[in-house]
């Protein structure tokens, strides 16, 4: 058999420059990058000079984990024979964030040890995985900033400190927002932010000067009543539409998104809310713009119902007698008021993820049912149930994936207890609870054993079970004829001790109160 002929440096360089895969060899003592295929520089946005010049750390994004010590650290493993493969978020040329999955090897080229680097771009994958969790995140907003402005009164300050915290938390990540003064100038309110440290770097935001109509893009906003969306931008782009006092922190944390929406109450501006995203997360959708203009205009709304609720008050007990109608109006409003805290209230009796009952809807049922069977001398029966590894399935399969598994079990949670008085429950985290009224030990121990063969069935794959290759539940069960001895808290203890023991037995499995 012959031996076949080695490729020309000329063939070898074609295909280096063809796959579509980008490829660079680094140095593994000093990390420098020794050379660069062709779609490497095409991602980048830059000649293969430039790219000559870094190291992965510096192609990283430079905030955490996508720093010079994380990279020297995955070339050291590599460097010691361990190939790598990893997530790595890049800054290119022009601003825009490069999404990398690196697998890193140590390799001899030209008889010198060598690390051969390659690396797929899943810019693509990332940003649909960061939509779907944007949208879980956009309704936890909604509702968050709902109840907020349901139970606001005359204290609107204190609800507008709510909102940009949830904002920030939730859909991210540096939240401002301006009012309009009755000068016409744009007062600074409020601030909130996410990260560690960043406080620091944040000025005492309501102290700040007002701004003009037109400067800056909250002042452009706020005289045009337009909003405004930057996606992916460079910094001096961004830095021009922001307060320079935010300066320090655009620059720290590498904001590269912004989105300004008008507060809009009967055709007027009262005032503007301002996001910037920045660091490793996506940019403004159209949906995020959709989802802070409609807030903004029930804020809108709210704080001018807030002011003239006010304003009414304090008048209402000298012109009560010679101004009806403005008692009338007071009313209207304060009914209206209470009416749509009635309606947030039901809302929030639901858990947003899986459409169980909350915790605290849970609490309030479970005292309301011990009463009951107090009265009546019956029984009553509480399960607790808790996903087995549940930690090792997010940290497998990420947390929109965890998201997913805790919507599923809700599902099946809904499907096996329909009866009007059987209450399932998310009790907090990847625990859940199930409220029995009437059900003796036998009948509980049964119910709990349905539940737990029902999600068995199901056969949700879990990656790194001890117990099964699917998800399981530990289930605990109490039940006992209610007495004076039996309070609410005794069953959730007796409960949970039961469940502590289904999962010292090895999970998967039923235990009951002695």
């Amino acid at each position: 058999m012959s031996r076949p002929l080695p490729l020309s440096e000329k063939r070898f360089q074609a295909i280096y420059d063809s796959v579509n895969d980008g490829i660079f060899i680094q140095d593994p003592g000093t990390g420098a990058i020794l050379d660069v295929n062709r779609r490497l520089c095409e991602w980048f946005g830059c000649p293969a000079e430039d790219l000559l010049k870094l190291d992965l750390g510096r192609m990283g994004l430079g905030l955490w984990p996508y720093t010079q010590d994380t990279a020297r650290e995955w070339a050291r493993k590599a460097a010691a024979g361990e190939p790598q493969t990893f997530e790595w978020l890049c800054s290119t040329r022009n601003g825009s964030l490069l999404w990398l999955e690196v697998n890193m090897r140590l390799a001899g080229i030209g008889g010198q040890d060598r690390l051969v680097v390659t690396a797929g771009n899943i810019t693509q994958r990332k940003r649909a995985e960061m939509e779907t969790a944007a949208r879980l995140k956009r309704a936890e907003a909604q509702n968050a900033v709902s109840l907020t402005l349901a139970g606001v009164g005359p204290d609107y300050a204190a609800a507008l400190k709510l909102i940009a915290h949830h904002l920030a938390v939730q859909v991210g990540d540096l939240c401002t927002l301006h009012l309009v003064g009755p000068d016409g100038l744009l007062y600074p309110s409020e601030a909130a932010q996410p990260y560690i440290g960043g406080e620091d770097l944040l000025p005492d935001f309501p102290s700040l000067p007002p701004l003009a109509p037109g400067e800056t893009g909250v002042g452009r906003v706020a005289r045009t009543g337009q909003a405004l969306r930057l996606e992916n931008r460079p910094l001096d782009e961004i830095r021009a539409q922001m307060r320079p006092e935010l300066q320090p922190y655009i620059e720290r944390f590498s904001i590269h998104s912004l989105l300004i929406v008008p507060m809009r109450n009967e055709g007027r501006t009262i005032g503007t809310i301002a996001l910037a995203m920045g660091g490793a997360s996506r940019p403004y959708s159209v949906e995020d713009q959709a989802v802070i203009q409609n807030l903004a205009d029930r804020a809108a709304l709210t704080i001018t119902n807030a002011r003239l609720y006010a304003e009414n008050l304090a008048q209402a007990g000298e012109l009560k007698k010679t101004n009806q109608e403005l008692e009338r109006r007071v009313e209207e409003r304060t009914a209206e008021l209470e009416q749509a805290n009635a309606r947030l209230q039901q809302m929030a009796m639901e858990d947003g993820l899986t459409r169980l009952a909350n915790r605290r809807h849970f609490d309030a049922v479970l005292e309301k049912e011990v009463r009951r069977a107090l009265r009546k001398g019956e029984h009553l029966a509480l399960l607790m149930a808790d996903v087995d590894f549940f930690k090792r399935f997010n940290d497998l399969h990420g947390h929109v994936a965890g998201d997913g598994c805790l919507q599923a079990i809700g599902a099946v949670l809904r499907e096996l207890f329909r009866r009007v008085e059987e209450l399932p429950a998310r009790y907090g985290g990847e625990e859940f609870a199930v409220i029995l009224p009437g059900a003796d030990p036998g009948r509980a121990r049964q119910v709990a054993e349905m539940l737990r063969s029902a999600l068995a069935a199901r056969q949700f794959p879990h990656g790194d079970s001890d117990v099964s290759p699917f998800v399981t539940l530990s289930i605990g069960c109490a039940s006992a004829r209610v007495t004076a001895a039996t309070p609410p808290d005794w069953f959730i203890a007796r409960a949970d001790e039961a469940l502590y023991r289904s999962k010292a037995g090895g999970r998967n499995r039923v235990s009951s109160a002695d």
